[in-house]
């Protein structure tokens, strides 16, 4: 029994070896190339904004996507057109 190991473990390291010899000689052989290790291009990452909140739906929506119009004599930001036409015609209706 102890001989049947034997025999498995030295082929395994048989193959562990031949593995190596064939991964190296692919490296050698192989055409030069970008680097493997070098590490991934990084995300870009957005720099923090602030956020404004449109009152008539309820989105958050950032300062720099915001429309902004001025309403009953303030300056709103929106999400979309039709909630700024929405606020204007809500106040309009209320003059």
């Amino acid at each position: 029994m102890i001989r049947g190991l034997f025999n498995v473990l030295r082929f395994l390291f048989v193959l562990l070896v031949v593995r190596f010899v064939v991964r190296t000689l692919a490296r050698a052989f192989s055409p030069p190339g970008p680097r493997a290790s070098a590490p991934p291009p990084r995300p870009r990452v957005r720099p923090a904004e602030d956020l404004v909140l449109d009152r008539v739906c309820g989105t958050h929506v950032p300062v720099s996507r915001a429309l902004a119009a001025r309403v009953d004599g303030r300056d709103e930001h929106f999400c979309s057109t039709a909630c700024r036409d929405k606020a204007l015609a809500a106040v309009a209706r209320a003059s």
